[in-house]
């Protein structure tokens, strides 16, 4: 797939002001977020005839599912040969069955890169070999032996994460715009964004997802919580400044705030427009911080999200906090995201710290009880969410959470 580059950043956010008023917030747009989005859709492409015989696992009633974050995958080895990913995926796989799982959700891009060969992203470190990318395709075997064991697999990316510590990709756009000092990446706190208000960056974004559902019978793609990195202003001074320049005379501009939440609704949006272009089946989620008010803070408009369609086929907050989290105990959260998500189509699953059971974390208060997990799906089951996704599958063994773990499989229904 070829990049498309669209026009530079000082036309962009002229056209921006248009992009906003067709798919922004709730509170302060009228107009209909499933409306086309003129970066976003112009270019989509047609339908794959090669995914015409598309192949899902999708489980009726409660979707019971384990993040697999990208270093779980590598076994703490960067010389990741076929067999031993091979053995290792397979061990999850039924490590996630044993804990009555029904699906996974995969990382397979953490760093603006990929666990598959991609024309646009460089093959994500965990897998090369020697430096170079491996002889085989991870993606195509997850897939493939997730669906045969029955687990849905979700595609797990980080839209705006480059890098934590200031390294860059092997290769790629990200690379290039890092290295000629494109606004199109941010750098802050000695890490590497790309830049939420750019429409390369969402094209880019945009055509990333593209390029898997194209590619991959997953069942979902999935968004993880890095939207804005920082909430502070004057980090992206030039971009809002940029913005209030382009608003027509009398004509009120948004907020610092609602401006990066449109930002990131544009892009949400239209990646979801474009998964159902290429597959009205294929699920789009995403999994914000389990406090609503700080999404906000990080551009993410959660409440627009699960109260009109168009954003998202689920949402699956991090509720990582016990009843005894002073800020946000664990019901009353659970409760606040039960009114939020007001949507009828969008369905709620719950995200559950299961790497803080029978741990020290948050003052000890994990140590009171070994089934907290299991009285936190009850919880859930009996607000009626859609089901519950734990963190994470590098804690589906061991001793820390054996105990925690027997009490949640008492709580699964025989198949």
């Amino acid at each position: 797939m070829l990049i498309k580059k669209l026009f530079p950043a000082f036309v962009a956010a002229a056209v921006f002001v248009s992009a906003i008023l067709a798919v922004c917030i709730l509170r302060f747009s009228d107009v209909s977020p499933g409306a086309p989005l003129p970066e976003e859709t112009s270019e989509t492409a047609e339908p794959s005839d090669e995914k015409a015989q598309t192949r899902h696992v999708f489980h009726e009633g409660e979707l019971r599912g384990v993040w697999v974050p990208y270093f779980s995958i590598s076994d703490g080895t960067r010389q990741l040969t076929k067999a031993r990913f091979e053995r290792r995926f397979d061990d999850i796989i039924a490590q996630a069955k044993d804990c009555g799982c029904n699906a996974l959700f995969v990382h397979v891009r953490s760093h603006c890169d990929a666990a598959y060969p991609s024309e646009i992203f460089p093959f994500a470190e965990t897998y090369l070999q020697n430096g170079k990318a491996p002889d085989y395709d991870p993606l195509s075997y997850m897939v493939t032996a997730a669906h045969g064991a029955g687990l849905e697999l979700h595609a797990w990316i980080n839209p705006y994460r480059i890098s934590d510590d200031g390294e860059l990709p092997r290769g790629g756009p990200c690379r290039e715009w890092a290295e000629s000092g494109s606004r199109n990446v941010i750098e802050y706190g000695g890490g590497l964004y790309l830049n939420p208000a750019s429409s390369e960056v969402r094209s880019l974004i945009i055509d990333g997802v593209r390029e898997l559902v194209r590619g991959y019978d997953v069942d979902g793609v999935h968004l993880d919580d890095y939207f804005y990195a920082f909430t502070e202003s004057g980090v992206d001074s030039a971009d809002y400044e940029a913005y209030l320049g382009s608003v027509s005379r009398g004509k009120k501009p948004l907020t610092l705030e609602k401006w990066r939440c449109a930002n990131v609704s544009v892009l949400v949006a239209g990646l979801y427009s474009a998964v159902k272009e290429i597959d009205s089946e294929t699920l789009f989620g995403i999994s914000p911080q389990g406090n609503p008010e700080n999404d906000v803070e990080m551009g993410a408009d959660v409440y627009t999200w699960c109260s009109q369609s168009g954003y998202i086929d689920y949402i699956a907050p991090q509720i990582y906090y016990n009843s005894e989290n002073e800020v946000c105990p664990f019901e009353s959260t659970a409760d606040a995201w039960r009114r939020i998500v007001s949507d009828g189509s969008v369905r709620l699953y719950i995200g559950l710290a299961l790497y803080k059971a029978g741990s020290g974390e948050d003052g000890g208060t994990w140590l009171g009880s070994d089934g907290i997990i299991a009285s936190q799906v009850e919880y859930a089951r009996f607000k009626e969410a859609d089901g519950y996704i734990l963190y994470s599958s590098d804690y589906l063994t061991g001793e820390q959470t054996r105990s925690e773990l027997e009490h949640l499989k008492s709580l699964i229904p025989p198949p």
